[in-house]
């Protein structure tokens, strides 16, 4: 407390001391008190508990000009008459016999100023069930309390008197900010751990060792070099992996002291901040944690935030507490009044007329008294009853910016154009102006508690660190921006823009979606679409999809606002190739939004010069083809894709182009042509050493090449090795870490595992398969996961098993999505079959010829031939059994499919009257098997041929 720059703001007794007013109150009763005396007590609270000599309070206060010790004395003895302090049994000043003096008594936390000075009126129920809160926090149990109420009712004013009567309690504090612009992934949670390593050096060991993820997005806690590594090493981490790792990180954190966290405003809220919430609340281990949050309930069903569905949620599991804050009644205006205005309180009639006007809103409330004060005191109003009563807050907030100087009042309307926080450089750049003196002229308002109060520092990248301010709440800053008139509003826009670019130049990625919105309301659409593509791309790089989407659909709507030529469609191509891979990690690729997306990608690629970056681009065209099931046109990218790699020379296009073309001809049945492409893919990612992919990139070249060569093993023969790449595969998913690329890994394995009969692996893979789709909503893997852990159901004697291939297959087909159509048309089938549901499995198998031959995918005919051949032996035809037995034969040879050809051939050697030809046939094709690996068609060749020899 010994940083004069500091105003205090103490409890001791009864007393309540603010020095930034210079007001003593005792039990809410000013206390008249001359300014000598009260600078004598200003300084021994400074430096309460210690001596403070006559010569050090002669210096402080009288500057020693003049002054004898008996004018100190006389000081000292109206101090003591105001405390009712006795000399010789002193309990708050106690004398130093011819020394000094010092103030002993108990000083019980720090208050803040204005809650003393508006007085927190009522809130008792409310503030004993956050005490109570956490108190149940401090024994392990996890608390979430949600503090609502409308924009003015007083919610920071609670939680900021209950912070206070924690004392030395550990506190992060963030804060949600309403303009688009600053709206990315958990900023207000960002802002709250800043907070905590600027009073807590041990935060970022912790972050490191636990939660390197979050570590990473706060660049000025580490140096550059960290930052590379961790960019490296955390290239493919999720939006999963964010969410365990700020668990792990609160659970240690607070096994050594509670923690309180409190996030305002979360009706301004992103949606990844939104799942953090939930994630946290919904966890089980013990954790020392009250998290506090605070909304405008109104807002949330208005705009149908997330949130709004998610407290009804999680009140109804009884994971979190809600608060509702109501107005004032008019008995607790009157207790505000008898506190600030006696005169008014007395006046019942005026109570009434005040409560009526204002509603009992505590911040109307609050500004109007301290209107009438201004007014009475500047000689405007002649009485109580001369005094109207302003029929808005926003009068009274106008009334007050009237008598501003020119100064104060420019200053105000820039910080407002930069929202409810700003940084002084950034603003004083906008006046023209230099950082220190709009830092003196912002603490000076806030000294006075009027408009402004001072936010955390924010550090430079020169290690400096930066004042930054708030308004004291979002309604003066509001009142404040919708004045400017538009012209000056647009030019205050621009000059934060410039701002922004010149004095955050080193982490203007950080700023990107601020920049965005300072750009579009400046009237610059070209960068502000700019600055909204560098937004979502970090957006995208947090795991943050939908908002992404926010983001570059935000951009994209400036389009006509932007004067044509080719820095539009460059700038267009990044928000579309964002939007692109966005939809790719929710809905799918092949949802008319993904479609549109992609397709416009390449039309905006034929209009620009090519370049190795827009090469990517056909990356996504070709997996939204393959996805549609548009093989032929998948085809065609893909060998421009090939052919724009050996242009730039660069191998890691070529193996996006080998294994982009490799899928293609799989699905057409082309094995023989698939393996060399997956092949060389494979060697090229593993010679490059596995780099970096653009943020944009959803298919990474070396985790396909492992999949998709696990399915051709698969279908070739080779059954350990398809294990093998199987299982390669899905660790290099996840050491990406995209979701995407999890799902597509797992599906493959899961092909393999389908194709040898493996129903209990199936079984346990796909229902992790199903986690993933659901934790990170991704559309198009419901269909594929719910249709293969149906399958393995049906297979393992679950009649329920086909209802959930038919309704998997349902589910994909309504997201516009045919890859694997018949395939997943097959399993149904042999569901069916499984279930003896003969009729069904005649129907599928009808539907599944159908898709083959409309898709041109040919992978699957042998397997739809040889449950035709199944089905017609068990409906009692065993010619049309032989016929379609012969034909799965026939396809499989030609594909060079040899687990299908085994198939076909062990069911025509199995049907009665097989020739003495089949079982050659048979034989000459288990001569060619060299796989060793258990498999009971294997068995059963075996035997058959065994039995015949």
């Amino acid at each position: 407390m010994d940083d004069p720059s500091v105003p205090l703001s103490l409890r001791f007794g009864p007393f309540a001391f603010d020095e930034a007013n210079a007001r003593l109150l005792a039990e809410g009763q000013a206390i008249a008190l001359a300014p000598k005396a009260f600078g004598v007590l200003t300084e021994l609270l400074r430096h309460a508990g210690t001596l403070v000599t006559k010569d050090a309070l002669l210096d402080s206060v009288w500057g020693h000009r003049h002054v004898s010790e008996s004018v100190l004395k006389t000081t000292i003895s109206e101090l003591r008459a105001a405390l009712g302090d006795d000399a010789k049994h002193p309990r708050w000043v106690e004398t130093a016999s011819r020394r000094g003096y010092r103030f002993i008594g108990p000083i019980e936390g720090t208050a803040t100023a204005v809650n003393e000075q508006r007085g927190l009126i009522g809130r008792e129920p409310e503030l004993a069930r956050l005490r109570a809160a956490w108190s149940r926090a401090g024994a392990g149990q996890r608390q979430l309390c949600c503090v609502a109420g409308e924009a003015g009712i007083g919610k920071t004013a609670m939680i900021d008197a209950f912070v206070a009567s924690l004392g030395d309690a550990a506190t992060a504090h963030g804060q949600c900010i309403e303009q688009v612009g600053e709206g990315e992934p958990y900023l207000p949670v960002l802002d709250a751990l800043a907070g905590l390593a600027r009073t807590d050096a041990s935060l970022v060991t912790q972050l490191r060792r636990v939660a390197p993820t979050w570590l990473l997005q706060l660049p000025w806690l580490i140096d550059r070099e960290e930052q590379e590594r961790l960019q490296a090493g955390l290239a493919s981490a999720t939006q999963d992996r964010m969410l365990r790792e700020f668990s792990e990180l609160v659970e240690q954190l607070t096994a050594v002291r509670p923690l309180l966290l409190i996030t305002e405003d979360l009706h301004w809220c992103d949606e990844a901040t939104v799942r953090l919430i939930d994630h946290v609340a919904r966890r089980r281990p013990p954790a020392r944690l009250m998290w506090i949050v605070t909304y405008r309930t109104p807002e949330l069903v208005a705009n149908d935030h997330p949130l709004n569905g998610l407290r009804h949620e999680l009140r109804a599991r009884r994971l979190c507490e809600e608060l509702l804050l109501d107005p004032f009644s008019e008995a607790e205006l009157a207790a505000y009044l008898a506190r600030h205005r006696p005169g008014l309180a007395a006046d019942e009639a005026h109570v009434r007329r005040l409560h009526r006007q204002t509603d009992g809103l505590p911040l109307f409330v609050a500004n109007a008294v301290d209107e009438l004060s201004t007014a009475t005191t500047s000689g405007d109003a002649g009485s109580h009853d001369d005094w109207a009563v302003p029929d808005s807050l926003a009068g009274v907030i106008e009334r007050q910016r009237a008598r501003l100087a020119p100064d104060a009042a420019a200053l105000l309307e820039a910080a407002a154009v930069c929202g409810v926080e700003f940084a002084c450089s950034i603003v004083a750049h906008m006046l023209g102006s230099d950082a220190a003196t709009v830092a003196a002229d912002c603490d000076e308002l806030a000294r006075r508690q009027a408009w402004l109060a001072p936010a955390a520092l924010e550090p430079l990248a020169d290690g400096t660190l930066e004042a930054r301010f708030t308004f004291r709440h979002a309604l003066y800053r509001q009142a404040l921006y919708q004045r400017i008139a538009p012209s000056a509003r647009v030019s205050l826009h621009r000059r934060a823009a410039a701002a922004l670019e010149q004095w955050r130049a080193d982490r203007i990625d950080a700023v990107a979606a601020a920049l965005a919105l300072h750009h579009e309301r400046g009237l610059d659409a070209l960068a502000a679409m700019r600055a909204y593509a560098a937004a979502g791309e970090r957006a995208l790089g947090r795991f943050a999809p939908h908002e992404t989407l926010l983001l570059v659909t935000r951009g994209l709507t400036l389009l006509d606002r932007a004067p044509e030529g080719e820095a539009r469609c460059e700038a267009e191509l990044a928000l579309q190739q964002l939007r692109g891979a966005a939809l790719a990690q929710s809905t799918g690729v092949t949802t008319p939004e993904g479609r549109a997306a992609y397709l416009r990608c390449a039309t905006l690629c034929e209009l620009l010069p090519p370049t190795r970056p827009r090469a990517w681009v056909m990356t996504g065209l070709v997996w939204m083809f393959t996805a549609s099931g548009e093989y032929l046109q998948a085809e065609a990218i893909a060998l421009r894709l090939c052919a724009a790699a050996d242009a730039f020379d660069d191998d890691l296009l070529r193996a996006a182009g080998a294994v982009s073309l490799a899928v293609t001809l799989l699905q057409r049945g082309r094995i023989r042509e698939a393996m060399p492409l997956v092949l060389r893919a494979r060697a090229l990612t593993e010679a490059l050493g596995h780099p970096r992919l653009p943020v944009t990139v959803m298919h990474d070249p070396s985790a396909l090449a492992w999949g998709v060569g696990a399915v051709v093993h698969a279908y070739t023969g080779a059954v350990d090795l398809a294990r093998q790449w199987a299982e390669a595969g899905a660790a290099r998913a996840a050491e990406i870490g995209v979701p995407v690329m999890r799902g597509f890994a797992a599906r493959c394995a899961s092909i393999v595992d389908v194709r040898f009969g493996r129903a209990q692996q199936v079984l346990a893979r796909t229902q992790r398969m199903r986690e993933l789709v659901r934790e990170h909503q991704l559309g198009q893997g419901e269909g594929p996961s719910r249709a293969m852990l149906g399958w393995a159901r049906a297979r393992t004697g679950d009649a329920a098993g086909l209802s959930d291939v038919e309704a998997g297959c349902a589910a994909h087909a309504a997201t516009g999505a045919w890859f694997e159509a018949s395939g997943l048309r097959w399993m149904a089938v042999d569901a069916a079959l499984a279930s003896n549901d003969l009729a069904a499995a005649r129907r599928h198998l009808d539907d599944g010829f159908a898709m083959a031959e409309r898709l041109g995918e040919t992978l699957h005919l042998p397997d739809l031939w040889a449950a035709r051949a199944t089905l017609a032996e068990r409906e009692g035809d065993l010619a049309a059994a032989r016929e379609a037995a012969g034909a799965s034969a026939r396809l499989a040879a030609e594909q060079g499919a040899l687990t299908a050809e085994l198939i076909a051939r062990l069911a025509l050697c199995e049907l009665p009257g097989a020739s003495p030809a089949a079982r050659d046939d048979l034989r000459a094709l288990r001569a060619r098997w060299h796989d060793a690996t258990p498999w009971p068609v294997l068995a059963r060749v075996d035997a058959l041929l065994a039995a015949s020899a």
